[in-house]
């Protein structure tokens, strides 16, 4: 993996013709490059689960009754490559910033999930409500 904690770097680095299989210390480092990069280091890193899905290659749940992990993504462990990873997770994150910093009761693919349309444009990426 580059040193620099760049987007770009790192799309180039892993490349978009391969399948990329997710590690824990992915997500992590593409999680604080998304946080800084849209959403101003706002967002608490919340619980991040990954595993095999069926019909879904993310999901933002929120669970008021529990008392360890109110916040959680669930990511697919494989994608078609590293730029589908990295949309995935901030697609899951614009759900995560809608709840936590919006206060919404339901965090819906809404005006203002779409209002990041923009910055992820910016930043070489795509946001929109269907993957592949």
């Amino acid at each position: 993996m580059p040193r620099t904690k760049s987007l770009a770097t790192l799309i180039n680095h892993y490349g978009s013709e391969r399948e990329f299989k997710l590690k824990a210390n992915k997500i992590s480092d593409v999680y604080k490059i998304l946080n800084r990069e849209i959403f101003n280091n706002r967002l608490k890193k919340p619980y991040i689960l990954t595993r095999r899905m069926h019909g879904a290659l993310g999901l933002f749940e929120f669970n008021p009754y529990a008392t360890k992990h109110c916040y959680r993504i669930t990511l697919h462990n494989k994608f078609k490559n590293f730029q589908e990873f990295v949309e995935i997770l901030g697609h899951e994150m614009v759900h995560y910033y809608q709840k936590l910093i919006l206060k919404q009761n339901s965090a819906k693919h809404n005006k203002e999930f779409y209002s990041f349309k923009r910055k992820f444009k910016k930043i070489g990426l795509n946001l929109k409500r269907v993957y592949r």
